[in-house]
């Protein structure tokens, strides 16, 4: 990515990600040793595909608005566009849709920035419209994309609103003011869905937090440490995390569950950013809702349990939305610990029943392909197909189980 703050000419766009591999990893292995950054263990490989686009607002310290694009498949930098000079200081913004922006002021005032292209070009269609005067005074804010405008105050009060219309024109479009509770003392804040939030902490903690309303609300610490680097942190939902160093890189990272409360399954690309530079911008913020993937498993190493039922997790996550929790994973992994202990040969050998599922006969899997007898993976979704059709979840089989000590 350029150099934002170089000139007040349009930057060239440069994709540093495609050229800089060994930069990018000098980065990482820096950040690393500094604390900056944890890793977890590699997923199994996976085919990802996407439609849409990652985008992202900004705004420079002279107070030019940017626009960057992003492809949620890769991390691969698309496009970075720079626009006009707002006209004030900014504090904190949230993108609303692809053409609205709210911006509040280090006065406390709110404006809504209308877009007119963001193709080659970032335009405004007219000046920042002031739609507050005053009140505005939060430190940071974000919107879920279903019509909830989060932000926090510096003493840590967490406060929602209502957005009601696309362009709101002021407090008749943005109102039903929620004091959701106070100690929300936060070095970052995104949101990554529905009544969902994302944050980061100065001691380096990754939280998620479920608001339902005024003193009601949980959090879930995805890590404990290692975030501590990220003076931005944006998310446009769908799993995706997008954090920015103080040097100008971005990274990247993919929770493969993103309402399991879980960090567990977050994949990081420490080797691989967006860029290892260039973002400057004082503001970000994502525009919610703007990308659709479906990730398939294409290979794993069979011999390797812990990669064998990472699989399993994400073929279940896949296979029936309302499984995609840890309740559910935790019965499907314990039923075929009993069963197979997630060997793709366990065979029994009084009844001849035969891999992951202990299908009986074993031919059965064939229906889920020609290399059931060998590929874990076929035989896990076969096994998925099989408790779906008899038992309606991995819970009810589990629970069939039990008591039967079969299902």
């Amino acid at each position: 990515m350029p150099d934002l703050n170089h000139s007040r000419g349009e930057p060239q766009v440069k994709n540093v990600r495609t050229t800089s591999r060994r930069a990018a990893g000098l980065l990482a292995a820096a950040a690393l040793s500094t604390g900056l950054l944890t890793v977890t263990a590699p997923t199994a490989d996976a085919a990802t595909t996407c439609s849409g686009s990652v985008n992202i607002y900004g705004v420079l310290s002279d107070g030019r608005l940017t626009f960057s694009q992003i492809n949620p498949a890769t991390g691969d930098l698309a496009k970075v566009l720079v626009g006009p000079d707002l006209g004030f200081e900014p504090q904190a913004m949230a993108t609303l849709n692809f053409n609205t922006v709210l911006v509040t002021s280090t006065s406390g005032a709110l404006y809504r920035i209308d877009i007119k292209t963001n193709n080659t070009s970032l335009a405004l269609l007219n000046p920042p419209v002031r739609i507050a005067d005053s009140g505005w005074t939060h430190d940071k804010l974000a919107y879920d994309g279903h019509g909830h405008l989060y932000g926090t105050t510096t003493s840590g009060l967490l406060l929602r609103y209502n957005v009601t219309e696309d362009k709101p024109a002021g407090s008749q479009h943005i109102g039903v003011r929620t004091e959701i509770d106070t100690g929300f003392v936060l070095k970052t804040l995104t949101a990554t869905g529905d009544d969902r939030l994302g944050a980061t902490t100065e001691d380096g903690r990754l939280l998620d937090y479920t608001v339902a309303g005024a003193g009601s609300w949980k959090s879930n610490a995805l890590k404990s440490s290692g975030w501590s680097g990220f003076n931005q942190l944006v998310s446009p939902g769908g799993g995706l995390y997008y954090g920015r160093l103080s040097t100008g890189a971005m990274y990247w990272y993919k929770d493969a569950n993103p309402t399991d409360g879980s960090g567990a399954d977050i994949t990081y690309h420490l080797d691989d950013p967006v860029n290892t530079s260039g973002w400057t911008q004082k503001l970000l913020s994502a525009q919610p809702g703007t990308y659709t993937c479906t990730t398939s498993v294409d290979t794993v190493d069979r011999s390797d349990i812990t990669e064998v039922k990472a699989a399993g997790r994400q073929l279940m996550n896949e296979k029936d939305a309302a499984w995609a929790n840890t309740t559910q994973w935790a019965c499907l992994e314990t039923l075929w610990d009993h069963e197979s202990g997630w060997r793709w040969n366990a065979t029994n050998p009084s009844s001849g029943a035969y891999g992951i599922p202990q299908a009986l006969p074993a031919s059965k899997m064939d229906v889920a392909g020609d290399d059931w007898h060998e590929n874990p993976l076929t035989q896990i979704r076969w096994g998925l197909s099989y408790i779906d059709g008899r038992y309606g979840s991995p819970c009810n089989a589990w629970n069939f189980w039990q008591a039967n000590n079969w299902y």
